[in-house]
């Protein structure tokens, strides 16, 4: 029997023989492995222009949308806080964004 691992998106633990290796080399559940597939997301429109988005994976963990036209960036739900949760990983102390209100 393979030895436990953890789920570099989720954090949970699997079997490493149910994980999936990324090409550098970070494991992830079948769940996670699937939500960073673009090809598993439909194509979506820019709510501000209606142009084509683009497919963007970050970080190895999520895929966000990245408009063609006017360049904005869009995150599903959760998302920013999973990029902010990998940066804190990888030794960035505030995290990607610092949380403050800018209003």
């Amino acid at each position: 029997m393979d030895e436990d691992q953890s789920c570099f998106r989720c954090g949970k633990r699997y079997e490493s023989d149910g994980m999936h290796a990324s090409p550098a080399g970070n494991l992830f559940c079948a769940v996670c492995w699937s939500l960073i597939n673009p090809r598993n997301e439909m194509m979506r429109k820019c709510p501000v222009d209606a142009a084509n988005m683009k497919k963007r994976l970050v970080a190895e963990a999520v895929v966000i949308d990245v408009c063609t036209e006017c360049g904005g960036i869009w995150f599903d739900k959760g998302e920013l806080e999973i990029i902010e949760k990998k940066s804190r990983q990888m030794g960035y102390q505030d995290g990607f964004f610092l949380s403050i209100m800018l209003l």
